[in-house]
């Protein structure tokens, strides 16, 4: 922890002020209502837990925030969010690269198949629609989504990821992706290796809960 809060703050200057900020306010609410509704000793305690907790949050989300910017426009930062998702996520990673460092990854879930591609410009998505076209040779009617990760139209930024992913529906029965993940390794290949980023990304980003 005191690492990450060292790491945190070098990167992220008034992570400090906010967290304090988050521990005083709602430490003065509680106090005012002790005051005005009483006994005030029943309601410093309360307020002092409050506080904390507050705190604690914001330091979570930023340290979160602080990471992904990190990680942002490095080749492999999507596949390192995904990861360190919780669930059933079969992640091939880099199996579409090209010498500008746009690269495609492929993840098998309980949603299907999700195609992600990382890059600026045409050379993403040209990846992009290769992978897909190979991909639905192999696939038959598994259904098949593709992301572009970036803050332009239509993109996802890198900080959405995990979010999207978890809100995709699923439509899968679990023993189907051992199967599938088996049959586009052995057809599709698994993609040349590629340093994924290891920041201090949440391993559960707290947004649309586990896989059902």
């Amino acid at each position: 922890m005191r690492l990450v809060f060292k790491v945190t703050r070098q990167r992220d200057p008034n992570v400090v002020w906010i967290m304090l900020l988050g521990f005083l306010v709602p430490l003065a609410v509680l106090l005012v209502l002790g005051l005005l509704v009483g006994p005030i000793w029943l309601w410093t305690p309360l307020g002092v837990l409050l506080g904390l907790l507050v705190a604690v949050n914001l330091f979570s989300r930023r340290v979160q925030r602080s990471a992904y910017a990190e990680m942002e426009g490095k080749p492999g930062a999507a596949a390192g969010i995904v990861e360190r998702m919780r669930g059933d996520w079969r992640l091939t990673p880099a199996v579409q690269v090209n010498r500008n460092q746009d690269v495609v990854h492929r993840v098998v879930s309980r949603a299907g198949i999700v195609i992600i591609a990382e890059g600026r410009g045409r050379g993403a998505r040209d990846l992009l629609a290769t992978e897909v076209r190979r991909i639905r040779r192999v696939a038959g009617d598994v259904p098949i989504s593709d992301i572009i990760i970036g803050n332009g139209e239509g993109e996802v930024p890198l900080a959405k990821l995990q979010p999207t992913l978890m809100r995709m529906r699923r439509t899968l029965p679990r023993r189907q992706i051992d199967q599938l993940d088996r049959r586009l390794k052995a057809v599709a290949g698994t993609g040349p290796s590629l340093p994924i980023p290891k920041g201090p990304v949440p391993r559960n980003i707290p947004r649309g809960g586990r896989p059902r």
